[in-house]
């Protein structure tokens, strides 16, 4: 069966934070999303769109999709033969996985899926 797959977020890779809030307020500005700067972490667009300081994984970004299975999702996408990078893998206390990636790039972009 199938698991559910939903593309989550993209996240763009900026040089550092100065430049990741100019790219979210740039995207904020023409499409009228909600400007998110105001934590620690990286800059978002609304939902959609995560400017990442300092270049985070991938040539250009990451495209996130979330997963309400992520034992499903892994099991699913490796019998399809699709590798996933098991080192960055992120767990919960009970050791359950809530951010992993595959292990190879689409078109510069890093394949993340989340489960939060």
């Amino acid at each position: 069966m199938k698991p559910e797959f939903t593309m989550q977020h993209i996240g763009v890779n900026c040089g550092d934070r100065d430049e990741a809030v100019r790219t979210v307020t740039l995207f904020s500005q023409i499409f009228d999303l909600e400007l998110r700067t105001e934590k620690k972490g990286s800059p978002f667009a609304g939902t959609c769109v995560e400017a990442m300081a300092g270049n985070g994984p991938g040539t250009h970004g990451h495209i996130a999709f979330y997963t309400p299975d992520m034992e499903a999702a892994i099991s699913y996408l490796e019998k399809k033969g699709v590798a996933v990078n098991q080192a960055s893998a992120k767990r919960r206390e009970d050791g359950s996985i809530y951010v992993i990636y595959l292990q190879d790039e689409i078109a510069g972009f890093a394949i993340q899926l989340i489960n939060k």
